[in-house]
Parts: structure tokens; sequence; C-alpha cells
């Protein structure tokens, strides 16, 4: 009987440094079992290229690459077993380790609910393209997304953004620039309004650690002093975020809800400079830390380059573990509702 199973949530990490910030404090739930998507190492050189290739972010977010299990992908060691009820959890990333066939086999034999966690818009091509490609093949029981928008559109469920509190560190750092900058153009509706605001700080004065990608090479025209098409990974990004005094956040017009610098922001104690109308309604939002602006010329620079305590008071609530919580509490929900038709005379 499905009352008498045990429970158990499966974590599928994608093995990303972003990854391990957002949801490290799910190593030590003793409700979850974290499963390592990347995989082990292999010594010759010309397979372990052919792997990268077949498990590439890139590559599969063309075409999801078949065959995976040759390559003892997520889940493959998994003890599955009709005595338990599983509820699996993936990234958007962390389904490049895996392929829909091997998972919808599993389904078909086992107590198994598949949850997918959206960290960027569903219309995004390059990032949810895979994810689109599972749903339509497969489809997951539930989908968790943290835009507003999506939610609507889509009847998903929204969540924060989960970010751990393993890497919350109260403590305030040398703040060597005024203001920190990191965006990809490419999905941000080109350079042009960057460059706006970068001449505007560079007029006054203001030092900026400024980083963008996917940038054309004839649009290149701050050499100098932007850093240009230099990806780096999420470590890096936290370094600048820590050792600037305002985060600058540039959103396209079609994507609301709290992203990763509001998250930042928050838990590093850092001002947000942002174009994101709906962060007065998100919590912690404080006007003395947040300020937001629709052009270049809205912006108060004196803020960004002014020193001051910052405190969020922030209390735990973005950790993962509360995302487990949620997804328990849906699967009870449901059970309880089957349970109650199967009782109705």
């Amino acid at each position: 009987m499905n009352e008498n199973k045990s429970r158990d949530v499966l974590f599928v990490m994608s093995g990303t440094g972003f990854s391990q910030y957002l949801f490290a404090d799910l190593y030590s739930d003793e409700r979850v079992t974290v499963i390592k998507g990347f995989l082990k190492r292999i010594h010759n050189p010309v397979i372990s290229f052919i792997r990268r290739v077949w498990f590439s972010r890139t590559v599969n977010s063309i075409i999801n690459m078949p065959f995976k299990n040759i390559w003892k992908c997520a889940l493959r060691d998994v003890n599955w077993s009709h005595e338990t009820k599983y509820s699996v959890v993936f990234m958007g990333t962390s389904l490049y380790f895996t392929d829909y066939k091997f998972l919808s086999k599993i389904r078909e034999k086992y107590d198994v609910k598949y949850i997918l966690i959206l960290l960027d818009p569903w219309e995004n091509e390059v990032a949810s393209k895979t994810a689109q490609c599972f749903e339509k093949k497969m489809g997951f029981d539930y989908i968790f997304s943290f835009d507003p928008t999506d939610v609507e559109k889509y009847d998903f469920i929204y969540t924060n953004v989960p970010y751990s509190t393993l890497f919350n560190e109260t403590k305030q750092y040398i703040t060597d620039y005024d203001i920190y900058l990191a965006a990809n153009v490419k999905t941000k509706g080109g350079a042009k309004l960057f460059h706006d605001i970068y001449n505007h700080l560079k007029s006054e004065k203001v030092r900026a650690h400024y980083r963008l990608v996917n940038v054309p090479n004839k649009e290149k025209i701050y050499n100098n002093d932007i850093i240009y098409n230099h990806h780096i990974e999420y470590p890096e990004v936290v370094k600048g975020v820590k050792e600037s005094n305002c985060i600058l956040e540039i959103l396209p017009t079609d994507q609301s809800g709290a992203t990763l610098r509001y998250y930042e922001s928050v838990l590093y104690n850092k001002k947000l400079l942002t174009n994101n109308k709906d962060v007065v309604n998100l919590p912690f939002y404080n006007p003395e830390y947040m300020h937001v602006f629709e052009k270049p010329e809205d912006i108060d620079w004196d803020w960004v380059k002014e020193r001051i305590p910052i405190d969020y008071h922030y209390d735990g609530r973005f950790s993962p573990t509360h995302l487990i919580d949620r997804i328990i509490e849906l699967e009870e929900e449901k059970e309880g509702e089957q349970n109650a038709e199967k009782e109705t005379p």
C-alpha cells in the first residue's frame, strides 16, 4: 500500500560551482539524497573529450544527446525499491546528465515523481531548451519557477531562487569597487543599455567592475575598461560581488521576479541598483539599500558610491530545505486527496 512506503527525495546536482552555492544546504538534510550529476574522471584523454562533448551544456541545449546510459549517467546507481516513494528533483542543467527514455522506464516500474526547478525563464532558448524537450517527451509532475510571469502563463508553481545559508557570510568585505556587473547581453537585448550606463558611471568617476559576455567584436567600445566575453565560474562572480559596494542588475523587459543579483544583495549585505520594478514587492526590500531605475539618467551615483552599514537581517528563508518542505507537502496533499476519493462511497 502507498501509505506504508518510505519517502526519499533524490536531488540531482549539476556539479557546477553555481549549483553548490544554491543547493549546498541539502547535503545536511536527512530527507534528501544528493545525486552527483557529474561523472567520474576518465584517464583516456580522447574518451574524456568525447564524454565532455556528449554532456556539454551547449550541445545539449541544441539536442539532448542519446545513449547517455553508456556513460553511467546520473541516477543509474540508485538502488530503486518498490517500497519507496521517490521525488526526483532536477535543475535544468542537471538534465544534461540523463535522458528521458531512462527516466520514463524508471517511472513505469517504481513510484516516482519528477520535479523541475527552473532558474531561467521558460522561453529562454539556450537555458530552457533541454527542459522543454524533457517536458514534451515524458512530462514533469511539478515544475517550479522563480518567474511570476511564467507561473501565470504556464501554470507552474512559484518558488524563490534557492540559495544556501552555508555561504551566507555576514562579515564586511573590503569594497574595492563602487559597483559590480556581470551580465550576458545576448539574453538582455544587446549591449547598448549596458554601454549607456557605463558612459554615465565613467563621467561620475564611479569605480566599476564591469563584465559583459556575448558582445560582438564591433560593439566592444570600452576594451580598456570593460571585461568582454571572458566567461567565469560563479564563485568568481560572488568574489566580485563581495568586493563591491553595490550590485548592478539589468533585466530584459519581459522578465520579472527575483533574480540571483537580488539574492546576492540580501545574503551578502550589498546595495542593489536594478531596473526590476518588482523588487519593491520582494521580501527584505529596503529603499535605503535598493534603488530602481528606468533609464541611466535616473541613477543616483552618489548613493552608489556612498559607504554605509548594510544589514538586511536575513533569516534563512531562501534555503533549499524549504523547497523540499514544499515538495513533500504537495505530495502529501495529493495522496490525502486520493485516499479521500477512495473512501467516498
